[in-house]
């Protein structure tokens, strides 16, 4: 279940959280995914913060054997010794600027997918995968594509008014299974399950952070970083559906 899914089903937790500490006071533009949807694959376009639910619906559905993983894992905490229980070699070199120490590792290999797979037993709420990958060899229409750096900034100046620029963070494409397409739907839209139907042909998905409050906690022992990692969000969670070119409007409240 996405982060995302988890605020729609009232019951977010600490990968929710998570997602939420960039956020102020005040409405944000979240995440965007654009799905297209054919015969035989699932197109996707999506911001930051949907890579990790793309992978792994890659994960479930590609072909066995080996695969082009190519990248990096960028994780908040030291990780080094659950990572090092695995068949891929990692190697990790550890960054500090002016806010909390950052680990990187960058990934190059040619591996059974069942290796990529177990990349993910290990996840927690502050890890990226930014990855790319297809199969070793070139099974279609199997591929996504992860830029490995955060996007700087939002939009300036009128940009707001000028046509929408597509989602660009990771995009690609998927086999259109029975599998896959119902784990893209309880990812992404869980609350639209019923509206979705073999003719669907394109899927627009805009989610909107409003944050109304912040709890911070009331202990002087911590530190602002800590303070700010562990303040909880009360909010709204506004989704803008567009299915075909028909717009639908949800909120979602939520405390996390």
């Amino acid at each position: 279940m996405s982060w995302i899914s988890k605020i729609i089903q009232g019951k977010p937790d600490d990968f929710s959280h998570a997602k939420l500490v960039k956020y102020g006071i005040g409405s944000h533009p979240g995440p965007r995914t654009k799905l297209s949807f054919s015969k035989t694959s699932i197109k996707f376009k999506a911001d930051l913060d949907q890579e990790k639910d793309i992978l792994r619906a890659y994960l479930m559905g590609a072909p066995s054997g080996s695969h082009k993983v190519k990248g990096m894992i960028i994780t908040y905490s030291d990780r080094q010794s659950e990572f090092s229980k695995l068949k891929m070699p990692i190697s990790w070199k550890k960054s500090q600027g002016k806010g909390a120490p950052v680990f990187k590792a960058n990934v190059n290999e040619v591996a059974p997918i069942e290796d990529i797979k177990a990349l993910f037993d290990v996840d927690d709420p502050t890890t990226f995968y930014l990855l790319s990958i297809n199969p070793r060899d070139g099974t279609k229409p199997w591929k996504v594509t992860t830029k490995t750096s955060f996007p700087k900034g939002g939009p300036k100046g009128d940009e707001e008014e000028e046509e929408e620029k597509d989602p660009v963070f990771t995009k690609g494409a998927l086999g259109n299974t029975p599998e896959v397409f119902g784990y893209v739907i309880d990812a992404f839209l869980p609350d639209f399950r019923d509206r979705i139907g073999t003719k669907t042909k394109n899927i627009t998905i805009r989610n909107n952070i409003v944050i109304e409050d912040i709890e911070i906690p009331d202990d002087p022992s911590l530190s602002f970083s800590e303070k700010r990692r562990l303040a909880k969000k009360r909010g709204k969670l506004v989704r803008v559906i567009s299915i075909d070119n028909k717009d639908h409007t949800l909120e979602y409240d939520f405390l996390v």
